[in-house]
């Protein structure tokens, strides 16, 4: 005779418990990552430009300010502040700088012991700090809205 014989039916939930739980343990692992990765990368510091109804074809273009938001290295000063730099020496030693454009410039001026100088406080006579950026210095003379100048920190390991 044949005999067919049941066999208790499995219960599919530890299954889909196991499955959720995966899932869950699995999004937390990529959301911590993408958070971590997200505070790690440097923000960009791109330049917006606003045109204020200008057609877009009447505006300047600046190569050298295209060429630094293309990741080339920032220059040494500007082309028109050759002669004015010559009355002073600075030296850039420390910039303590927020990603709001806020911070603090440590600067040597004409041989002087360095201080530390905020936005909008003079530097030498007729020039003040207009702002600090990462790794970097600009300075403006006196009276003026746009720097002139722009002092880099040397690179790292030089």
């Amino acid at each position: 005779m044949l005999q067919v014989l049941r066999t208790p039916s499995k219960s599919m939930a530890p299954a889909l418990w196991a499955l959720g739980l995966g899932a869950l343990l699995s999004y937390g692992v990529v959301s911590w990552g993408l958070q971590i990765q997200s505070r790690t990368a440097p923000a960009s510091s791109a330049p917006v430009v606003r045109t204020n109804g200008m057609n877009v074809s009447e505006l300047q273009i600046d190569a050298n300010r295209v060429a630094q938001a293309l990741g080339a290295p920032a220059s040494a000063q500007a082309p028109g502040a050759n002669a004015a730099t010559a009355e002073h020496q600075w030296t850039l030693l420390g910039v303590v700088a927020g990603s709001s454009g806020k911070g603090s410039a440590l600067l040597a001026v004409d041989g002087q012991p360095p201080k530390a100088y905020l936005p909008g406080q003079s530097v030498a006579p007729g020039w003040v700090l207009h702002s600090v950026g990462h790794r970097l210095a600009r300075l403006a003379p006196e009276g003026q809205t746009e720097a002139t100048v722009t002092l880099d920190l040397p690179k790292l390991g030089q």
